[in-house]
């Protein structure tokens, strides 16, 4: 039986979250409605709880790594999304525009800006027991996999597309500063495509998780010098690629010290708050022909390849959960604890309201 409230939670102020409801809309025509199983607090929700992203507005009812079981569809619905099963979200684009007719639809031109509800509150209303999608925005997760990994689907789609920006091919020497949540899911998807990894690392607890996937090289950057280790580990080539999974000066100093002398990616993958600095001799990315690529979000075939990913079970997001999980009714909390430095991804059951 479809309830006649949603409740959802949102953040009302710097570092004050709470619960609401809303009354259930009616299902749109091309509309699937979600029991909403689990969500994952990213960089972008904690930070903004935490006031670093205070330009995105209060109060904000965001939330977009989630999963949910299909429990109702409209008429045009298509077949394959059945009653019973998982999706997660990929984000709607118009499909008219000259970006998605190219395939780049996380370029949409109708997409981006904020989202304003009648009632006031901004964003997706995602953090909720229950939500409407677009079929146009959801992408089926095997039911094995469970909901908590299965609403990594955004996040790894981001990473599908850096590895194709980063034109990474089987055999290459691929680097990853950080070993945080989104530098152990950079590290799982280069492997994925082949490619030889080396992640580098200053914290022990992240050191240690990077050393339990058992896919790569472990740098402890700490009590070793990072671009010698790299340098040692590549028979002194230097990397093909490295990806900064973490958005700080000394990552990036770092990274473009590591790669090999000519024609090495440096990839920029997150951003920084606040904002890092990157210091380069335009003349060098000139004389060795090195690369600086930016990669955000995620095109719609990232999507569907992030999502056969984790439906074969070709990566494992269990290593970037904290292994942590809080009610949606303790969403105080949960911010807490996901805002806490060296935590990986906390998640919210949010049918415990």
């Amino acid at each position: 039986m479809i309830p006649d409230k949603i409740h959802f939670a949102a953040i009302m102020s710097k570092q004050v979250a709470e619960v609401h409801t809303t009354p259930m809309p009616d299902l749109g025509p091309d509309e699937i409605l979600l029991e909403m199983r689990k969500i994952n607090i990213c960089t972008t929700d904690y930070q903004h709880w935490m006031g670093l992203r205070d330009h995105q507005g209060f109060p904000m009812a965001g939330g977009h790594e989630y999963a949910g079981i299909i429990v109702a569809k409209a008429a045009n619905v298509a077949d394959h999304f059945a009653i019973g099963k998982q999706v997660a979200a990929t984000g709607v684009s118009c499909g008219i525009c000259q970006a998605c007719r190219q395939g780049l639809t996380s370029d949409c031109a109708s997409r981006g800006g904020r989202r304003n509800n009648p009632d006031g509150f901004l964003g997706s209303k995602k953090f909720a027991n229950y939500a409407i999608l677009n079929q146009r925005g959801a992408a089926l997760i095997s039911n094995d996999i469970p909901a908590e990994q299965a609403a990594f689907l955004e996040p790894v789609a981001t990473v599908v597309q850096c590895v194709k920006k980063s034109r990474i091919h089987p055999m290459e020497d691929v680097v990853i500063v950080g070993a945080g949540t989104m530098g152990l899911v950079n590290a799982q998807v280069a492997k994925a495509w082949g490619a030889r990894v080396i992640i580098s690392d200053i914290d022990p607890k992240k050191i240690a998780r990077a050393q339990e996937m058992g896919i790569a090289d472990v740098v402890d950057a700490k009590n070793n010098d990072p671009v010698k280790s790299v340098m040692d580990l590549t028979d002194g080539k230097g990397a093909d690629c490295v990806i900064a999974a973490v958005g700080s000066t000394i990552a990036y100093k770092q990274g473009y010290d590591m790669l090999k002398r000519l024609r090495g990616r440096l990839i920029l993958f997150p951003a920084g708050y606040p904002a890092p600095s990157l210091s380069i001799d335009p003349n060098e990315i000139h004389y060795r022909k090195i690369e600086i690529i930016g990669t955000y979000g995620a095109n719609m075939a990232d999507f569907e390849d992030a999502a056969t990913l984790l439906s074969k079970k070709l990566i494992n997001m269990s290593y970037s959960l904290e292994g942590k999980e809080f009610a949606l009714r303790d969403i105080q909390q949960a911010y807490e604890a996901a805002a806490t430095p060296g935590t990986y991804r906390i998640t919210v059951n949010l049918q415990m309201i």
